[in-house]
Formats: C-alpha cells, sequence, structure tokens
C-alpha cells in the first residue's frame, strides 16, 4: 500500500512587482501553519518516507517546517522545479517514478495542480486552503502504477482547524 499526502504551501508574500514569483517567502502565519500541520500530519500518518517539493521558496520553506514537525531530516527533502505550478498529470507523472521502497510521500506543491489532482482522485474541492493537506492511500506494490480509479480518500486537514 502506498500513501500520498498532498500539502499545499503556507500563506506567502503578496506578489509584487519587485519580487519574483518563484522566490516569494512564507509570512508569519504561513510559517505557523506549515509548523502545525507538518506536526498534525506526524500525529496522523507518521513519518512519510520521502518528502517531495516544488524547488519555490514558499514551498521549500513549507516542506522544511512539515518536515520538522513529522520528525524528517531536512536534508533529505527532494525538489524539483519542473514541480513549480506543475499541472496534476506532470505530479502523477512525477509520482510514478518513485522508488518503490517509498511507502509514504508528502509532496508540497501550488494550486491550481494541488487541488486539480486531488480533484482527480476524487475528492471535490473548489481549491484546497494554504497549509492545508489531503491525505489518499493506493492498494499498489510500485508507484508506477499510481491512477485515480486507484485512489481511496482517507482524510482532510484545513489549516484553519488546527
Amino acid at each position: 500500500m502506498k500513501q500520498l499526502i498532498i500539502l499545499r504551501h503556507g500563506k506567502a508574500e503578496k506578489d509584487t512587482m519587485a519580487k519574483d514569483d518563484f522566490d516569494r517567502a512564507l509570512t508569519e502565519r504561513g510559517q505557523k501553519n506549515a509548523r502545525a500541520m507538518g506536526e498534525y500530519i506526524g500525529s496522523r500518518a507518521g513519518k512519510p518516507d520521502l518528502i517531495l517539493s516544488s524547488s519555490a521558496r514558499r514551498a521549500h520553506e513549507t516542506a522544511i517546517l512539515a518536515a520538522q514537525g513529522v520528525g524528517y531530516p531536512e536534508e533529505m527533502i527532494q525538489t524539483d522545479q519542473n514541480l513549480y505550478f506543475a499541472p496534476a498529470t506532470w505530479i502523477l507523472n512525477n509520482l510514478s517514478k518513485l522508488p518503490d521502497s517509498v511507502e509514504s510521500c508528502l509532496y508540497v506543491g501550488h494550486n491550481p495542480g494541488v487541488t486539480d489532482l486531488i480533484n482527480e482522485l476524487g475528492v471535490r474541492l473548489d481549491s484546497l486552503p494554504t497549509a492545508s493537506a489531503v491525505c489518499f492511500e493506493f492498494q499498489l506494490d510500485g508507484w508506477m502504477d499510481i491512477a485515480p480509479e486507484k485512489a481511496n480518500f482517507r482524510w482532510i486537514k484545513l489549516a484553519r482547524e488546527l
């Protein structure tokens, strides 16, 4: 069985002409929520085998704070620039390449891709709020077989509920 936890990055600085969107940092609230969500994920699902994140600053910062909450080593977080605003199909494609030894993956990304992926996996949302998470399980031996029809919804936790 494989477990996928999808986490949207925490609240970030406003988008301005002075700063590239890729380099936007988390706000204080975003940091607090990301840390709290990491602690929640750790208590609910345990430590993931892998944390995979977009390499955008706000996503990577969220991944680091969540890693602290679940007891995952920061230096083991994998980032990928191709996951920056990746559509659902790209995210699934990246997940399908994970090693079979990974039983649980925490993916940190951006809207609209994360919400589109959650919708594809069978949970209807208009928009996953920042620093919120959704968990799915798949009855699979290998990630290469990951597909929407094999997804089993387990839980959703909104940052505002923490």
